[in-house]
């Protein structure tokens, strides 16, 4: 078992580890180039290339997002009277504790752990976080939506490609399929190493309210992980995947977003790093639970 965790979560730290050596060596990473690359082409290429490969059913990938749904949804309702109780200020901290690092963080520990079947299931889940994040989320925190963002994002595009080609059973071309492939492989390590050279940048900020919401978030969200999983009925692969996916950290995308529109950058800068950090040497014991609690 050791080894087994061992071999999911050591090269996601090493990944991590190389991107924080990156910066401390100021070594230059273009963040925002290699982030609209991830969102823009690589992510929509894995995307549609492991939908179009995987022999899961649409009824199978749509419970994972169904699973999405419902665990925002509970996590919406347990952050709305304790964000009240403490006075904060309601759209920028739901925001935070209802939208998790949904990519560069768990697509790879469903993949490791579950192989190519695992990442399949993760990606419905993945989208729908994804994309309120980017519409909802972002309206949350900057006040106003942006419903082009919705209709077009690429992530959308590219799982409404994918399903057409399920739903139709079209014979996608093999040049087509190894050019998304091939660029959908660098949307795993490329997240890891740009999240682990942005965790050094980020401003502490406020150290407590950052512990205060770094644990919020992971309550909440395992605690919402684990009741889905039981209202559904969820076992093996599916239920670990969702629990990967509802136990992960605050998105460093809450605080782009706040630093962009001055929205209590220190605070939510805070609420990232300790909420990242956090994570980091809480993987193997995450991994561990879902080996132990739904085995394959």
């Amino acid at each position: 078992m050791l080894l087994a965790i061992l071999d999911i979560t050591l090269p996601v730290l090493l990944m991590l580890g190389i991107g924080s050596i990156l910066y401390v060596l100021k070594i230059h990473f273009d963040s925002k180039t290699i982030g609209i690359l991830i969102i823009k082409i690589a992510t929509p290429c894995l995307t549609f290339s492991t939908l179009v490969k995987t022999e899961f059913t649409l009824v199978e990938l749509s419970l994972s997002g169904l699973a999405a749904i419902m665990v925002m949804v509970l996590v919406a309702a347990l952050s709305l009277p304790f964000i009240k109780l403490r006075g904060d200020r309601l759209g920028a901290y739901m925001s935070c504790l209802l939208h998790p690092n949904s990519g560069n963080l768990p697509l790879p520990l469903c993949l490791l752990a579950f192989g190519e079947k695992g990442l399949a299931l993760a990606f419905p889940y993945f989208v729908i976080v994804s994309v309120s994040q980017n519409t909802f989320g972002y309206a949350m925190i900057a006040g106003n939506l942006k419903w082009k963002e919705f209709f077009f994002h690429p992530i959308v595009i590219s799982v409404t490609a994918a399903f057409i080609v399920k739903i139709t059973d079209l014979t996608v071309p093999n040049m087509l399929l190894n050019t998304t492939s091939y660029l959908g492989y660098t949307a795993i390590p490329l997240p890891l190493l740009l999240l682990g050279y942005a965790l050094p940048q980020i401003s502490a900020g406020n150290i407590k309210i950052g512990v205060v919401y770094a644990l919020a978030r992971l309550v909440f969200g395992g605690i919402s992980g684990l009741c889905v999983i039981y209202v559904l009925g969820m076992t093996g692969m599916l239920a670990g995947v969702v629990m990967i996916m509802a136990s992960m950290p605050v998105a460093l995308l809450n605080f782009i977003i706040a630093a962009e529109r001055n929205v209590e950058p220190n605070n939510i800068g805070g609420i990232v790093i300790v909420s990242s950090l956090a994570m980091v040497f809480l993987i193997p014991l995450l991994i561990w639970f879902v080996l132990w609690a739904f085995p394959v």
